[in-house]
């Protein structure tokens, strides 16, 4: 693809634990590289999610419905996948209030107790 041509993009939703994700691919039939997503529940926005790594489909940010990325302790919370940035908003930010959704994130980013 030259710098001139713009690839393909294409929308694609799903459902996930009662959330509506909307995710804005492009060029579908290659590469599938997601630019950004959104996540809504019950018409609400949750937040969205966006890869500043298109090229590796790698570091991922989450932006909250307030407009402000998603922190933790003061710093950013970058998941490592796509999957993950649609699971952090599906289950953790859709928690009843700030204590709640505070502790589901230190509990998903705690490293595995062996």
């Amino acid at each position: 693809m030259t710098p001139y041509e713009v690839p393909e993009t294409v929308i694609r939703r799903f459902t996930e634990n009662g959330c509506e994700v909307t995710a804005i691919v492009a060029d579908p039939a290659d590469a599938q590289q997601t630019l950004y997503g959104t996540v809504t529940r019950d018409g609400a926005l949750v937040g969205s999610y966006y890869c500043a790594d298109r090229v590796r489909q790698s570091d991922w940010h989450i932006v909250t419905a307030l407009g402000r990325p998603l922190t933790l302790d003061g710093q950013p919370v970058n998941p490592v996948s796509e999957g993950d940035a649609v699971l952090v908003l599906t289950t953790i930010l859709t928690a009843r209030d700030s204590f709640e959704v505070e502790q589901r994130l230190r509990d998903a980013i705690r490293p595995p107790q062996r």
